[in-house]
């Protein structure tokens, strides 16, 4: 693994850690993710960085303290257990906060929206099953499920995937709480390349 030396400091943090630039990449990708990522090729994909990369950069980071990966239960179909990556912002914001607040990230283009609603959403609807669902079609009440839930990980997907009309219409209910709509409206002025 190549270490970078590019700063004023040769490459350390105000702890003098000497971090490869995929590293400082992770720490800055996780650190724009406060529920953590899982599996590591989701944080490689956020990091822009290798697979094989990610897996060694992620282990020596949970060695020096700086991030935490722990298995828990994850919300899916069915229901298992992953390894979380997270922050340990109070260690990192201490160590490094030069890295966190300048490592730039690649762009992560979201992903097209797909035909049918992903299975992965089935715990939002109380019947299950996600195949009724086709998109754009029924996009409005898709995005109206899953924005009027308490699911914060489905509610970036959403957002970033889903019709903007749809959520428009959505962010106009009233029972859709007002942090929902501040998320809505600030999503769209992203993708249409407005000021907020």
């Amino acid at each position: 693994m190549r270490r970078d030396s590019g700063g004023d400091d040769g490459g350390r943090g105000a702890a003098g850690l000497d971090l490869s630039e995929a590293e400082k990449r992770i720490l800055a990708a996780l650190s724009r993710r406060p529920l953590g990522l899982y599996p590591a090729a989701s944080v490689a994909v956020a990091a822009g960085t290798g697979s094989g990369e990610t897996l060694l950069c992620l282990e020596r980071l949970v060695e020096l303290g700086l991030i935490t990966g722990a298995s828990e239960l994850v919300l899916a179909r069915p229901v298992r257990r992953e390894v979380v990556w997270r922050l340990d912002v109070a260690a990192a914001w201490s160590q490094v906060p030069d890295v966190l607040r300048f490592a730039e990230l690649p762009d992560v283009v979201p992903e097209p929206m797909p035909d049918r609603l992903p299975e992965r959403f089935a715990h939002l609807f109380w019947w299950g099953d996600t195949s009724l669902y086709e998109l754009p079609r029924h996009a409005d009440f898709v995005a109206e499920r899953i924005l009027a839930s308490s699911d914060v990980t489905s509610w970036g997907w959403a957002l970033s995937t889903l019709p903007c009309d749809s959520l428009e219409f959505v962010a106009g209910h009233p029972h859709i709480p007002d942090d929902r709509r501040q998320l809505v409206r600030a999503a769209l002025a992203k993708r249409r390349g407005s000021p907020l």
